[in-house]
């Protein structure tokens, strides 16, 4: 059966950005620890593997993010969805006020009732 519809969940849209981020910050990297190296070392597979490296993507899309969020910051996810959207992909971008990066997949949340009304949601995009 074909994928119908994808919901990200405060997903990481932009590999090589989220590393930027990550050296920022002076974070240790999950996405180079992911990817093998810096976008600089292995550039090829960012660009393969990256979301933001993938559109147009023809599938539709949700990204639900928290405005709150300090672990994936919402530019990704804005920039994200322009270009998408620039390019003809199918998608949406719900934010949620009051909300952080670990609440989106908490079932015991109250953002969770946003999630699930996404994923029931029978309009298309």
């Amino acid at each position: 059966m074909p994928i119908k519809k994808v919901i990200s969940l405060a997903g990481v849209t932009d590999l090589k950005k989220m590393w930027e981020f990550h050296e920022e910050k002076g974070m240790k990297s999950h996405v180079s620890a992911l990817m093998g190296g810096s976008p600089h070392e292995v550039a090829e597979r960012y660009k393969v593997v990256s979301p933001i490296e993938l559109l147009p993507i023809k599938i539709d899309h949700v990204l639900i993010y928290g405005v709150l969020d300090r672990h994936v910051p919402i530019e990704l996810s804005k920039d994200y969805y322009f270009k998408a959207t620039e390019q003809g992909s199918n998608v949406r971008l719900i934010v949620l006020p009051d909300v952080e990066h670990f609440k989106i997949i908490d079932p015991t949340s109250t953002a969770w009732d946003s999630v699930i009304d996404t994923i029931c949601a029978s309009r298309p995009l």
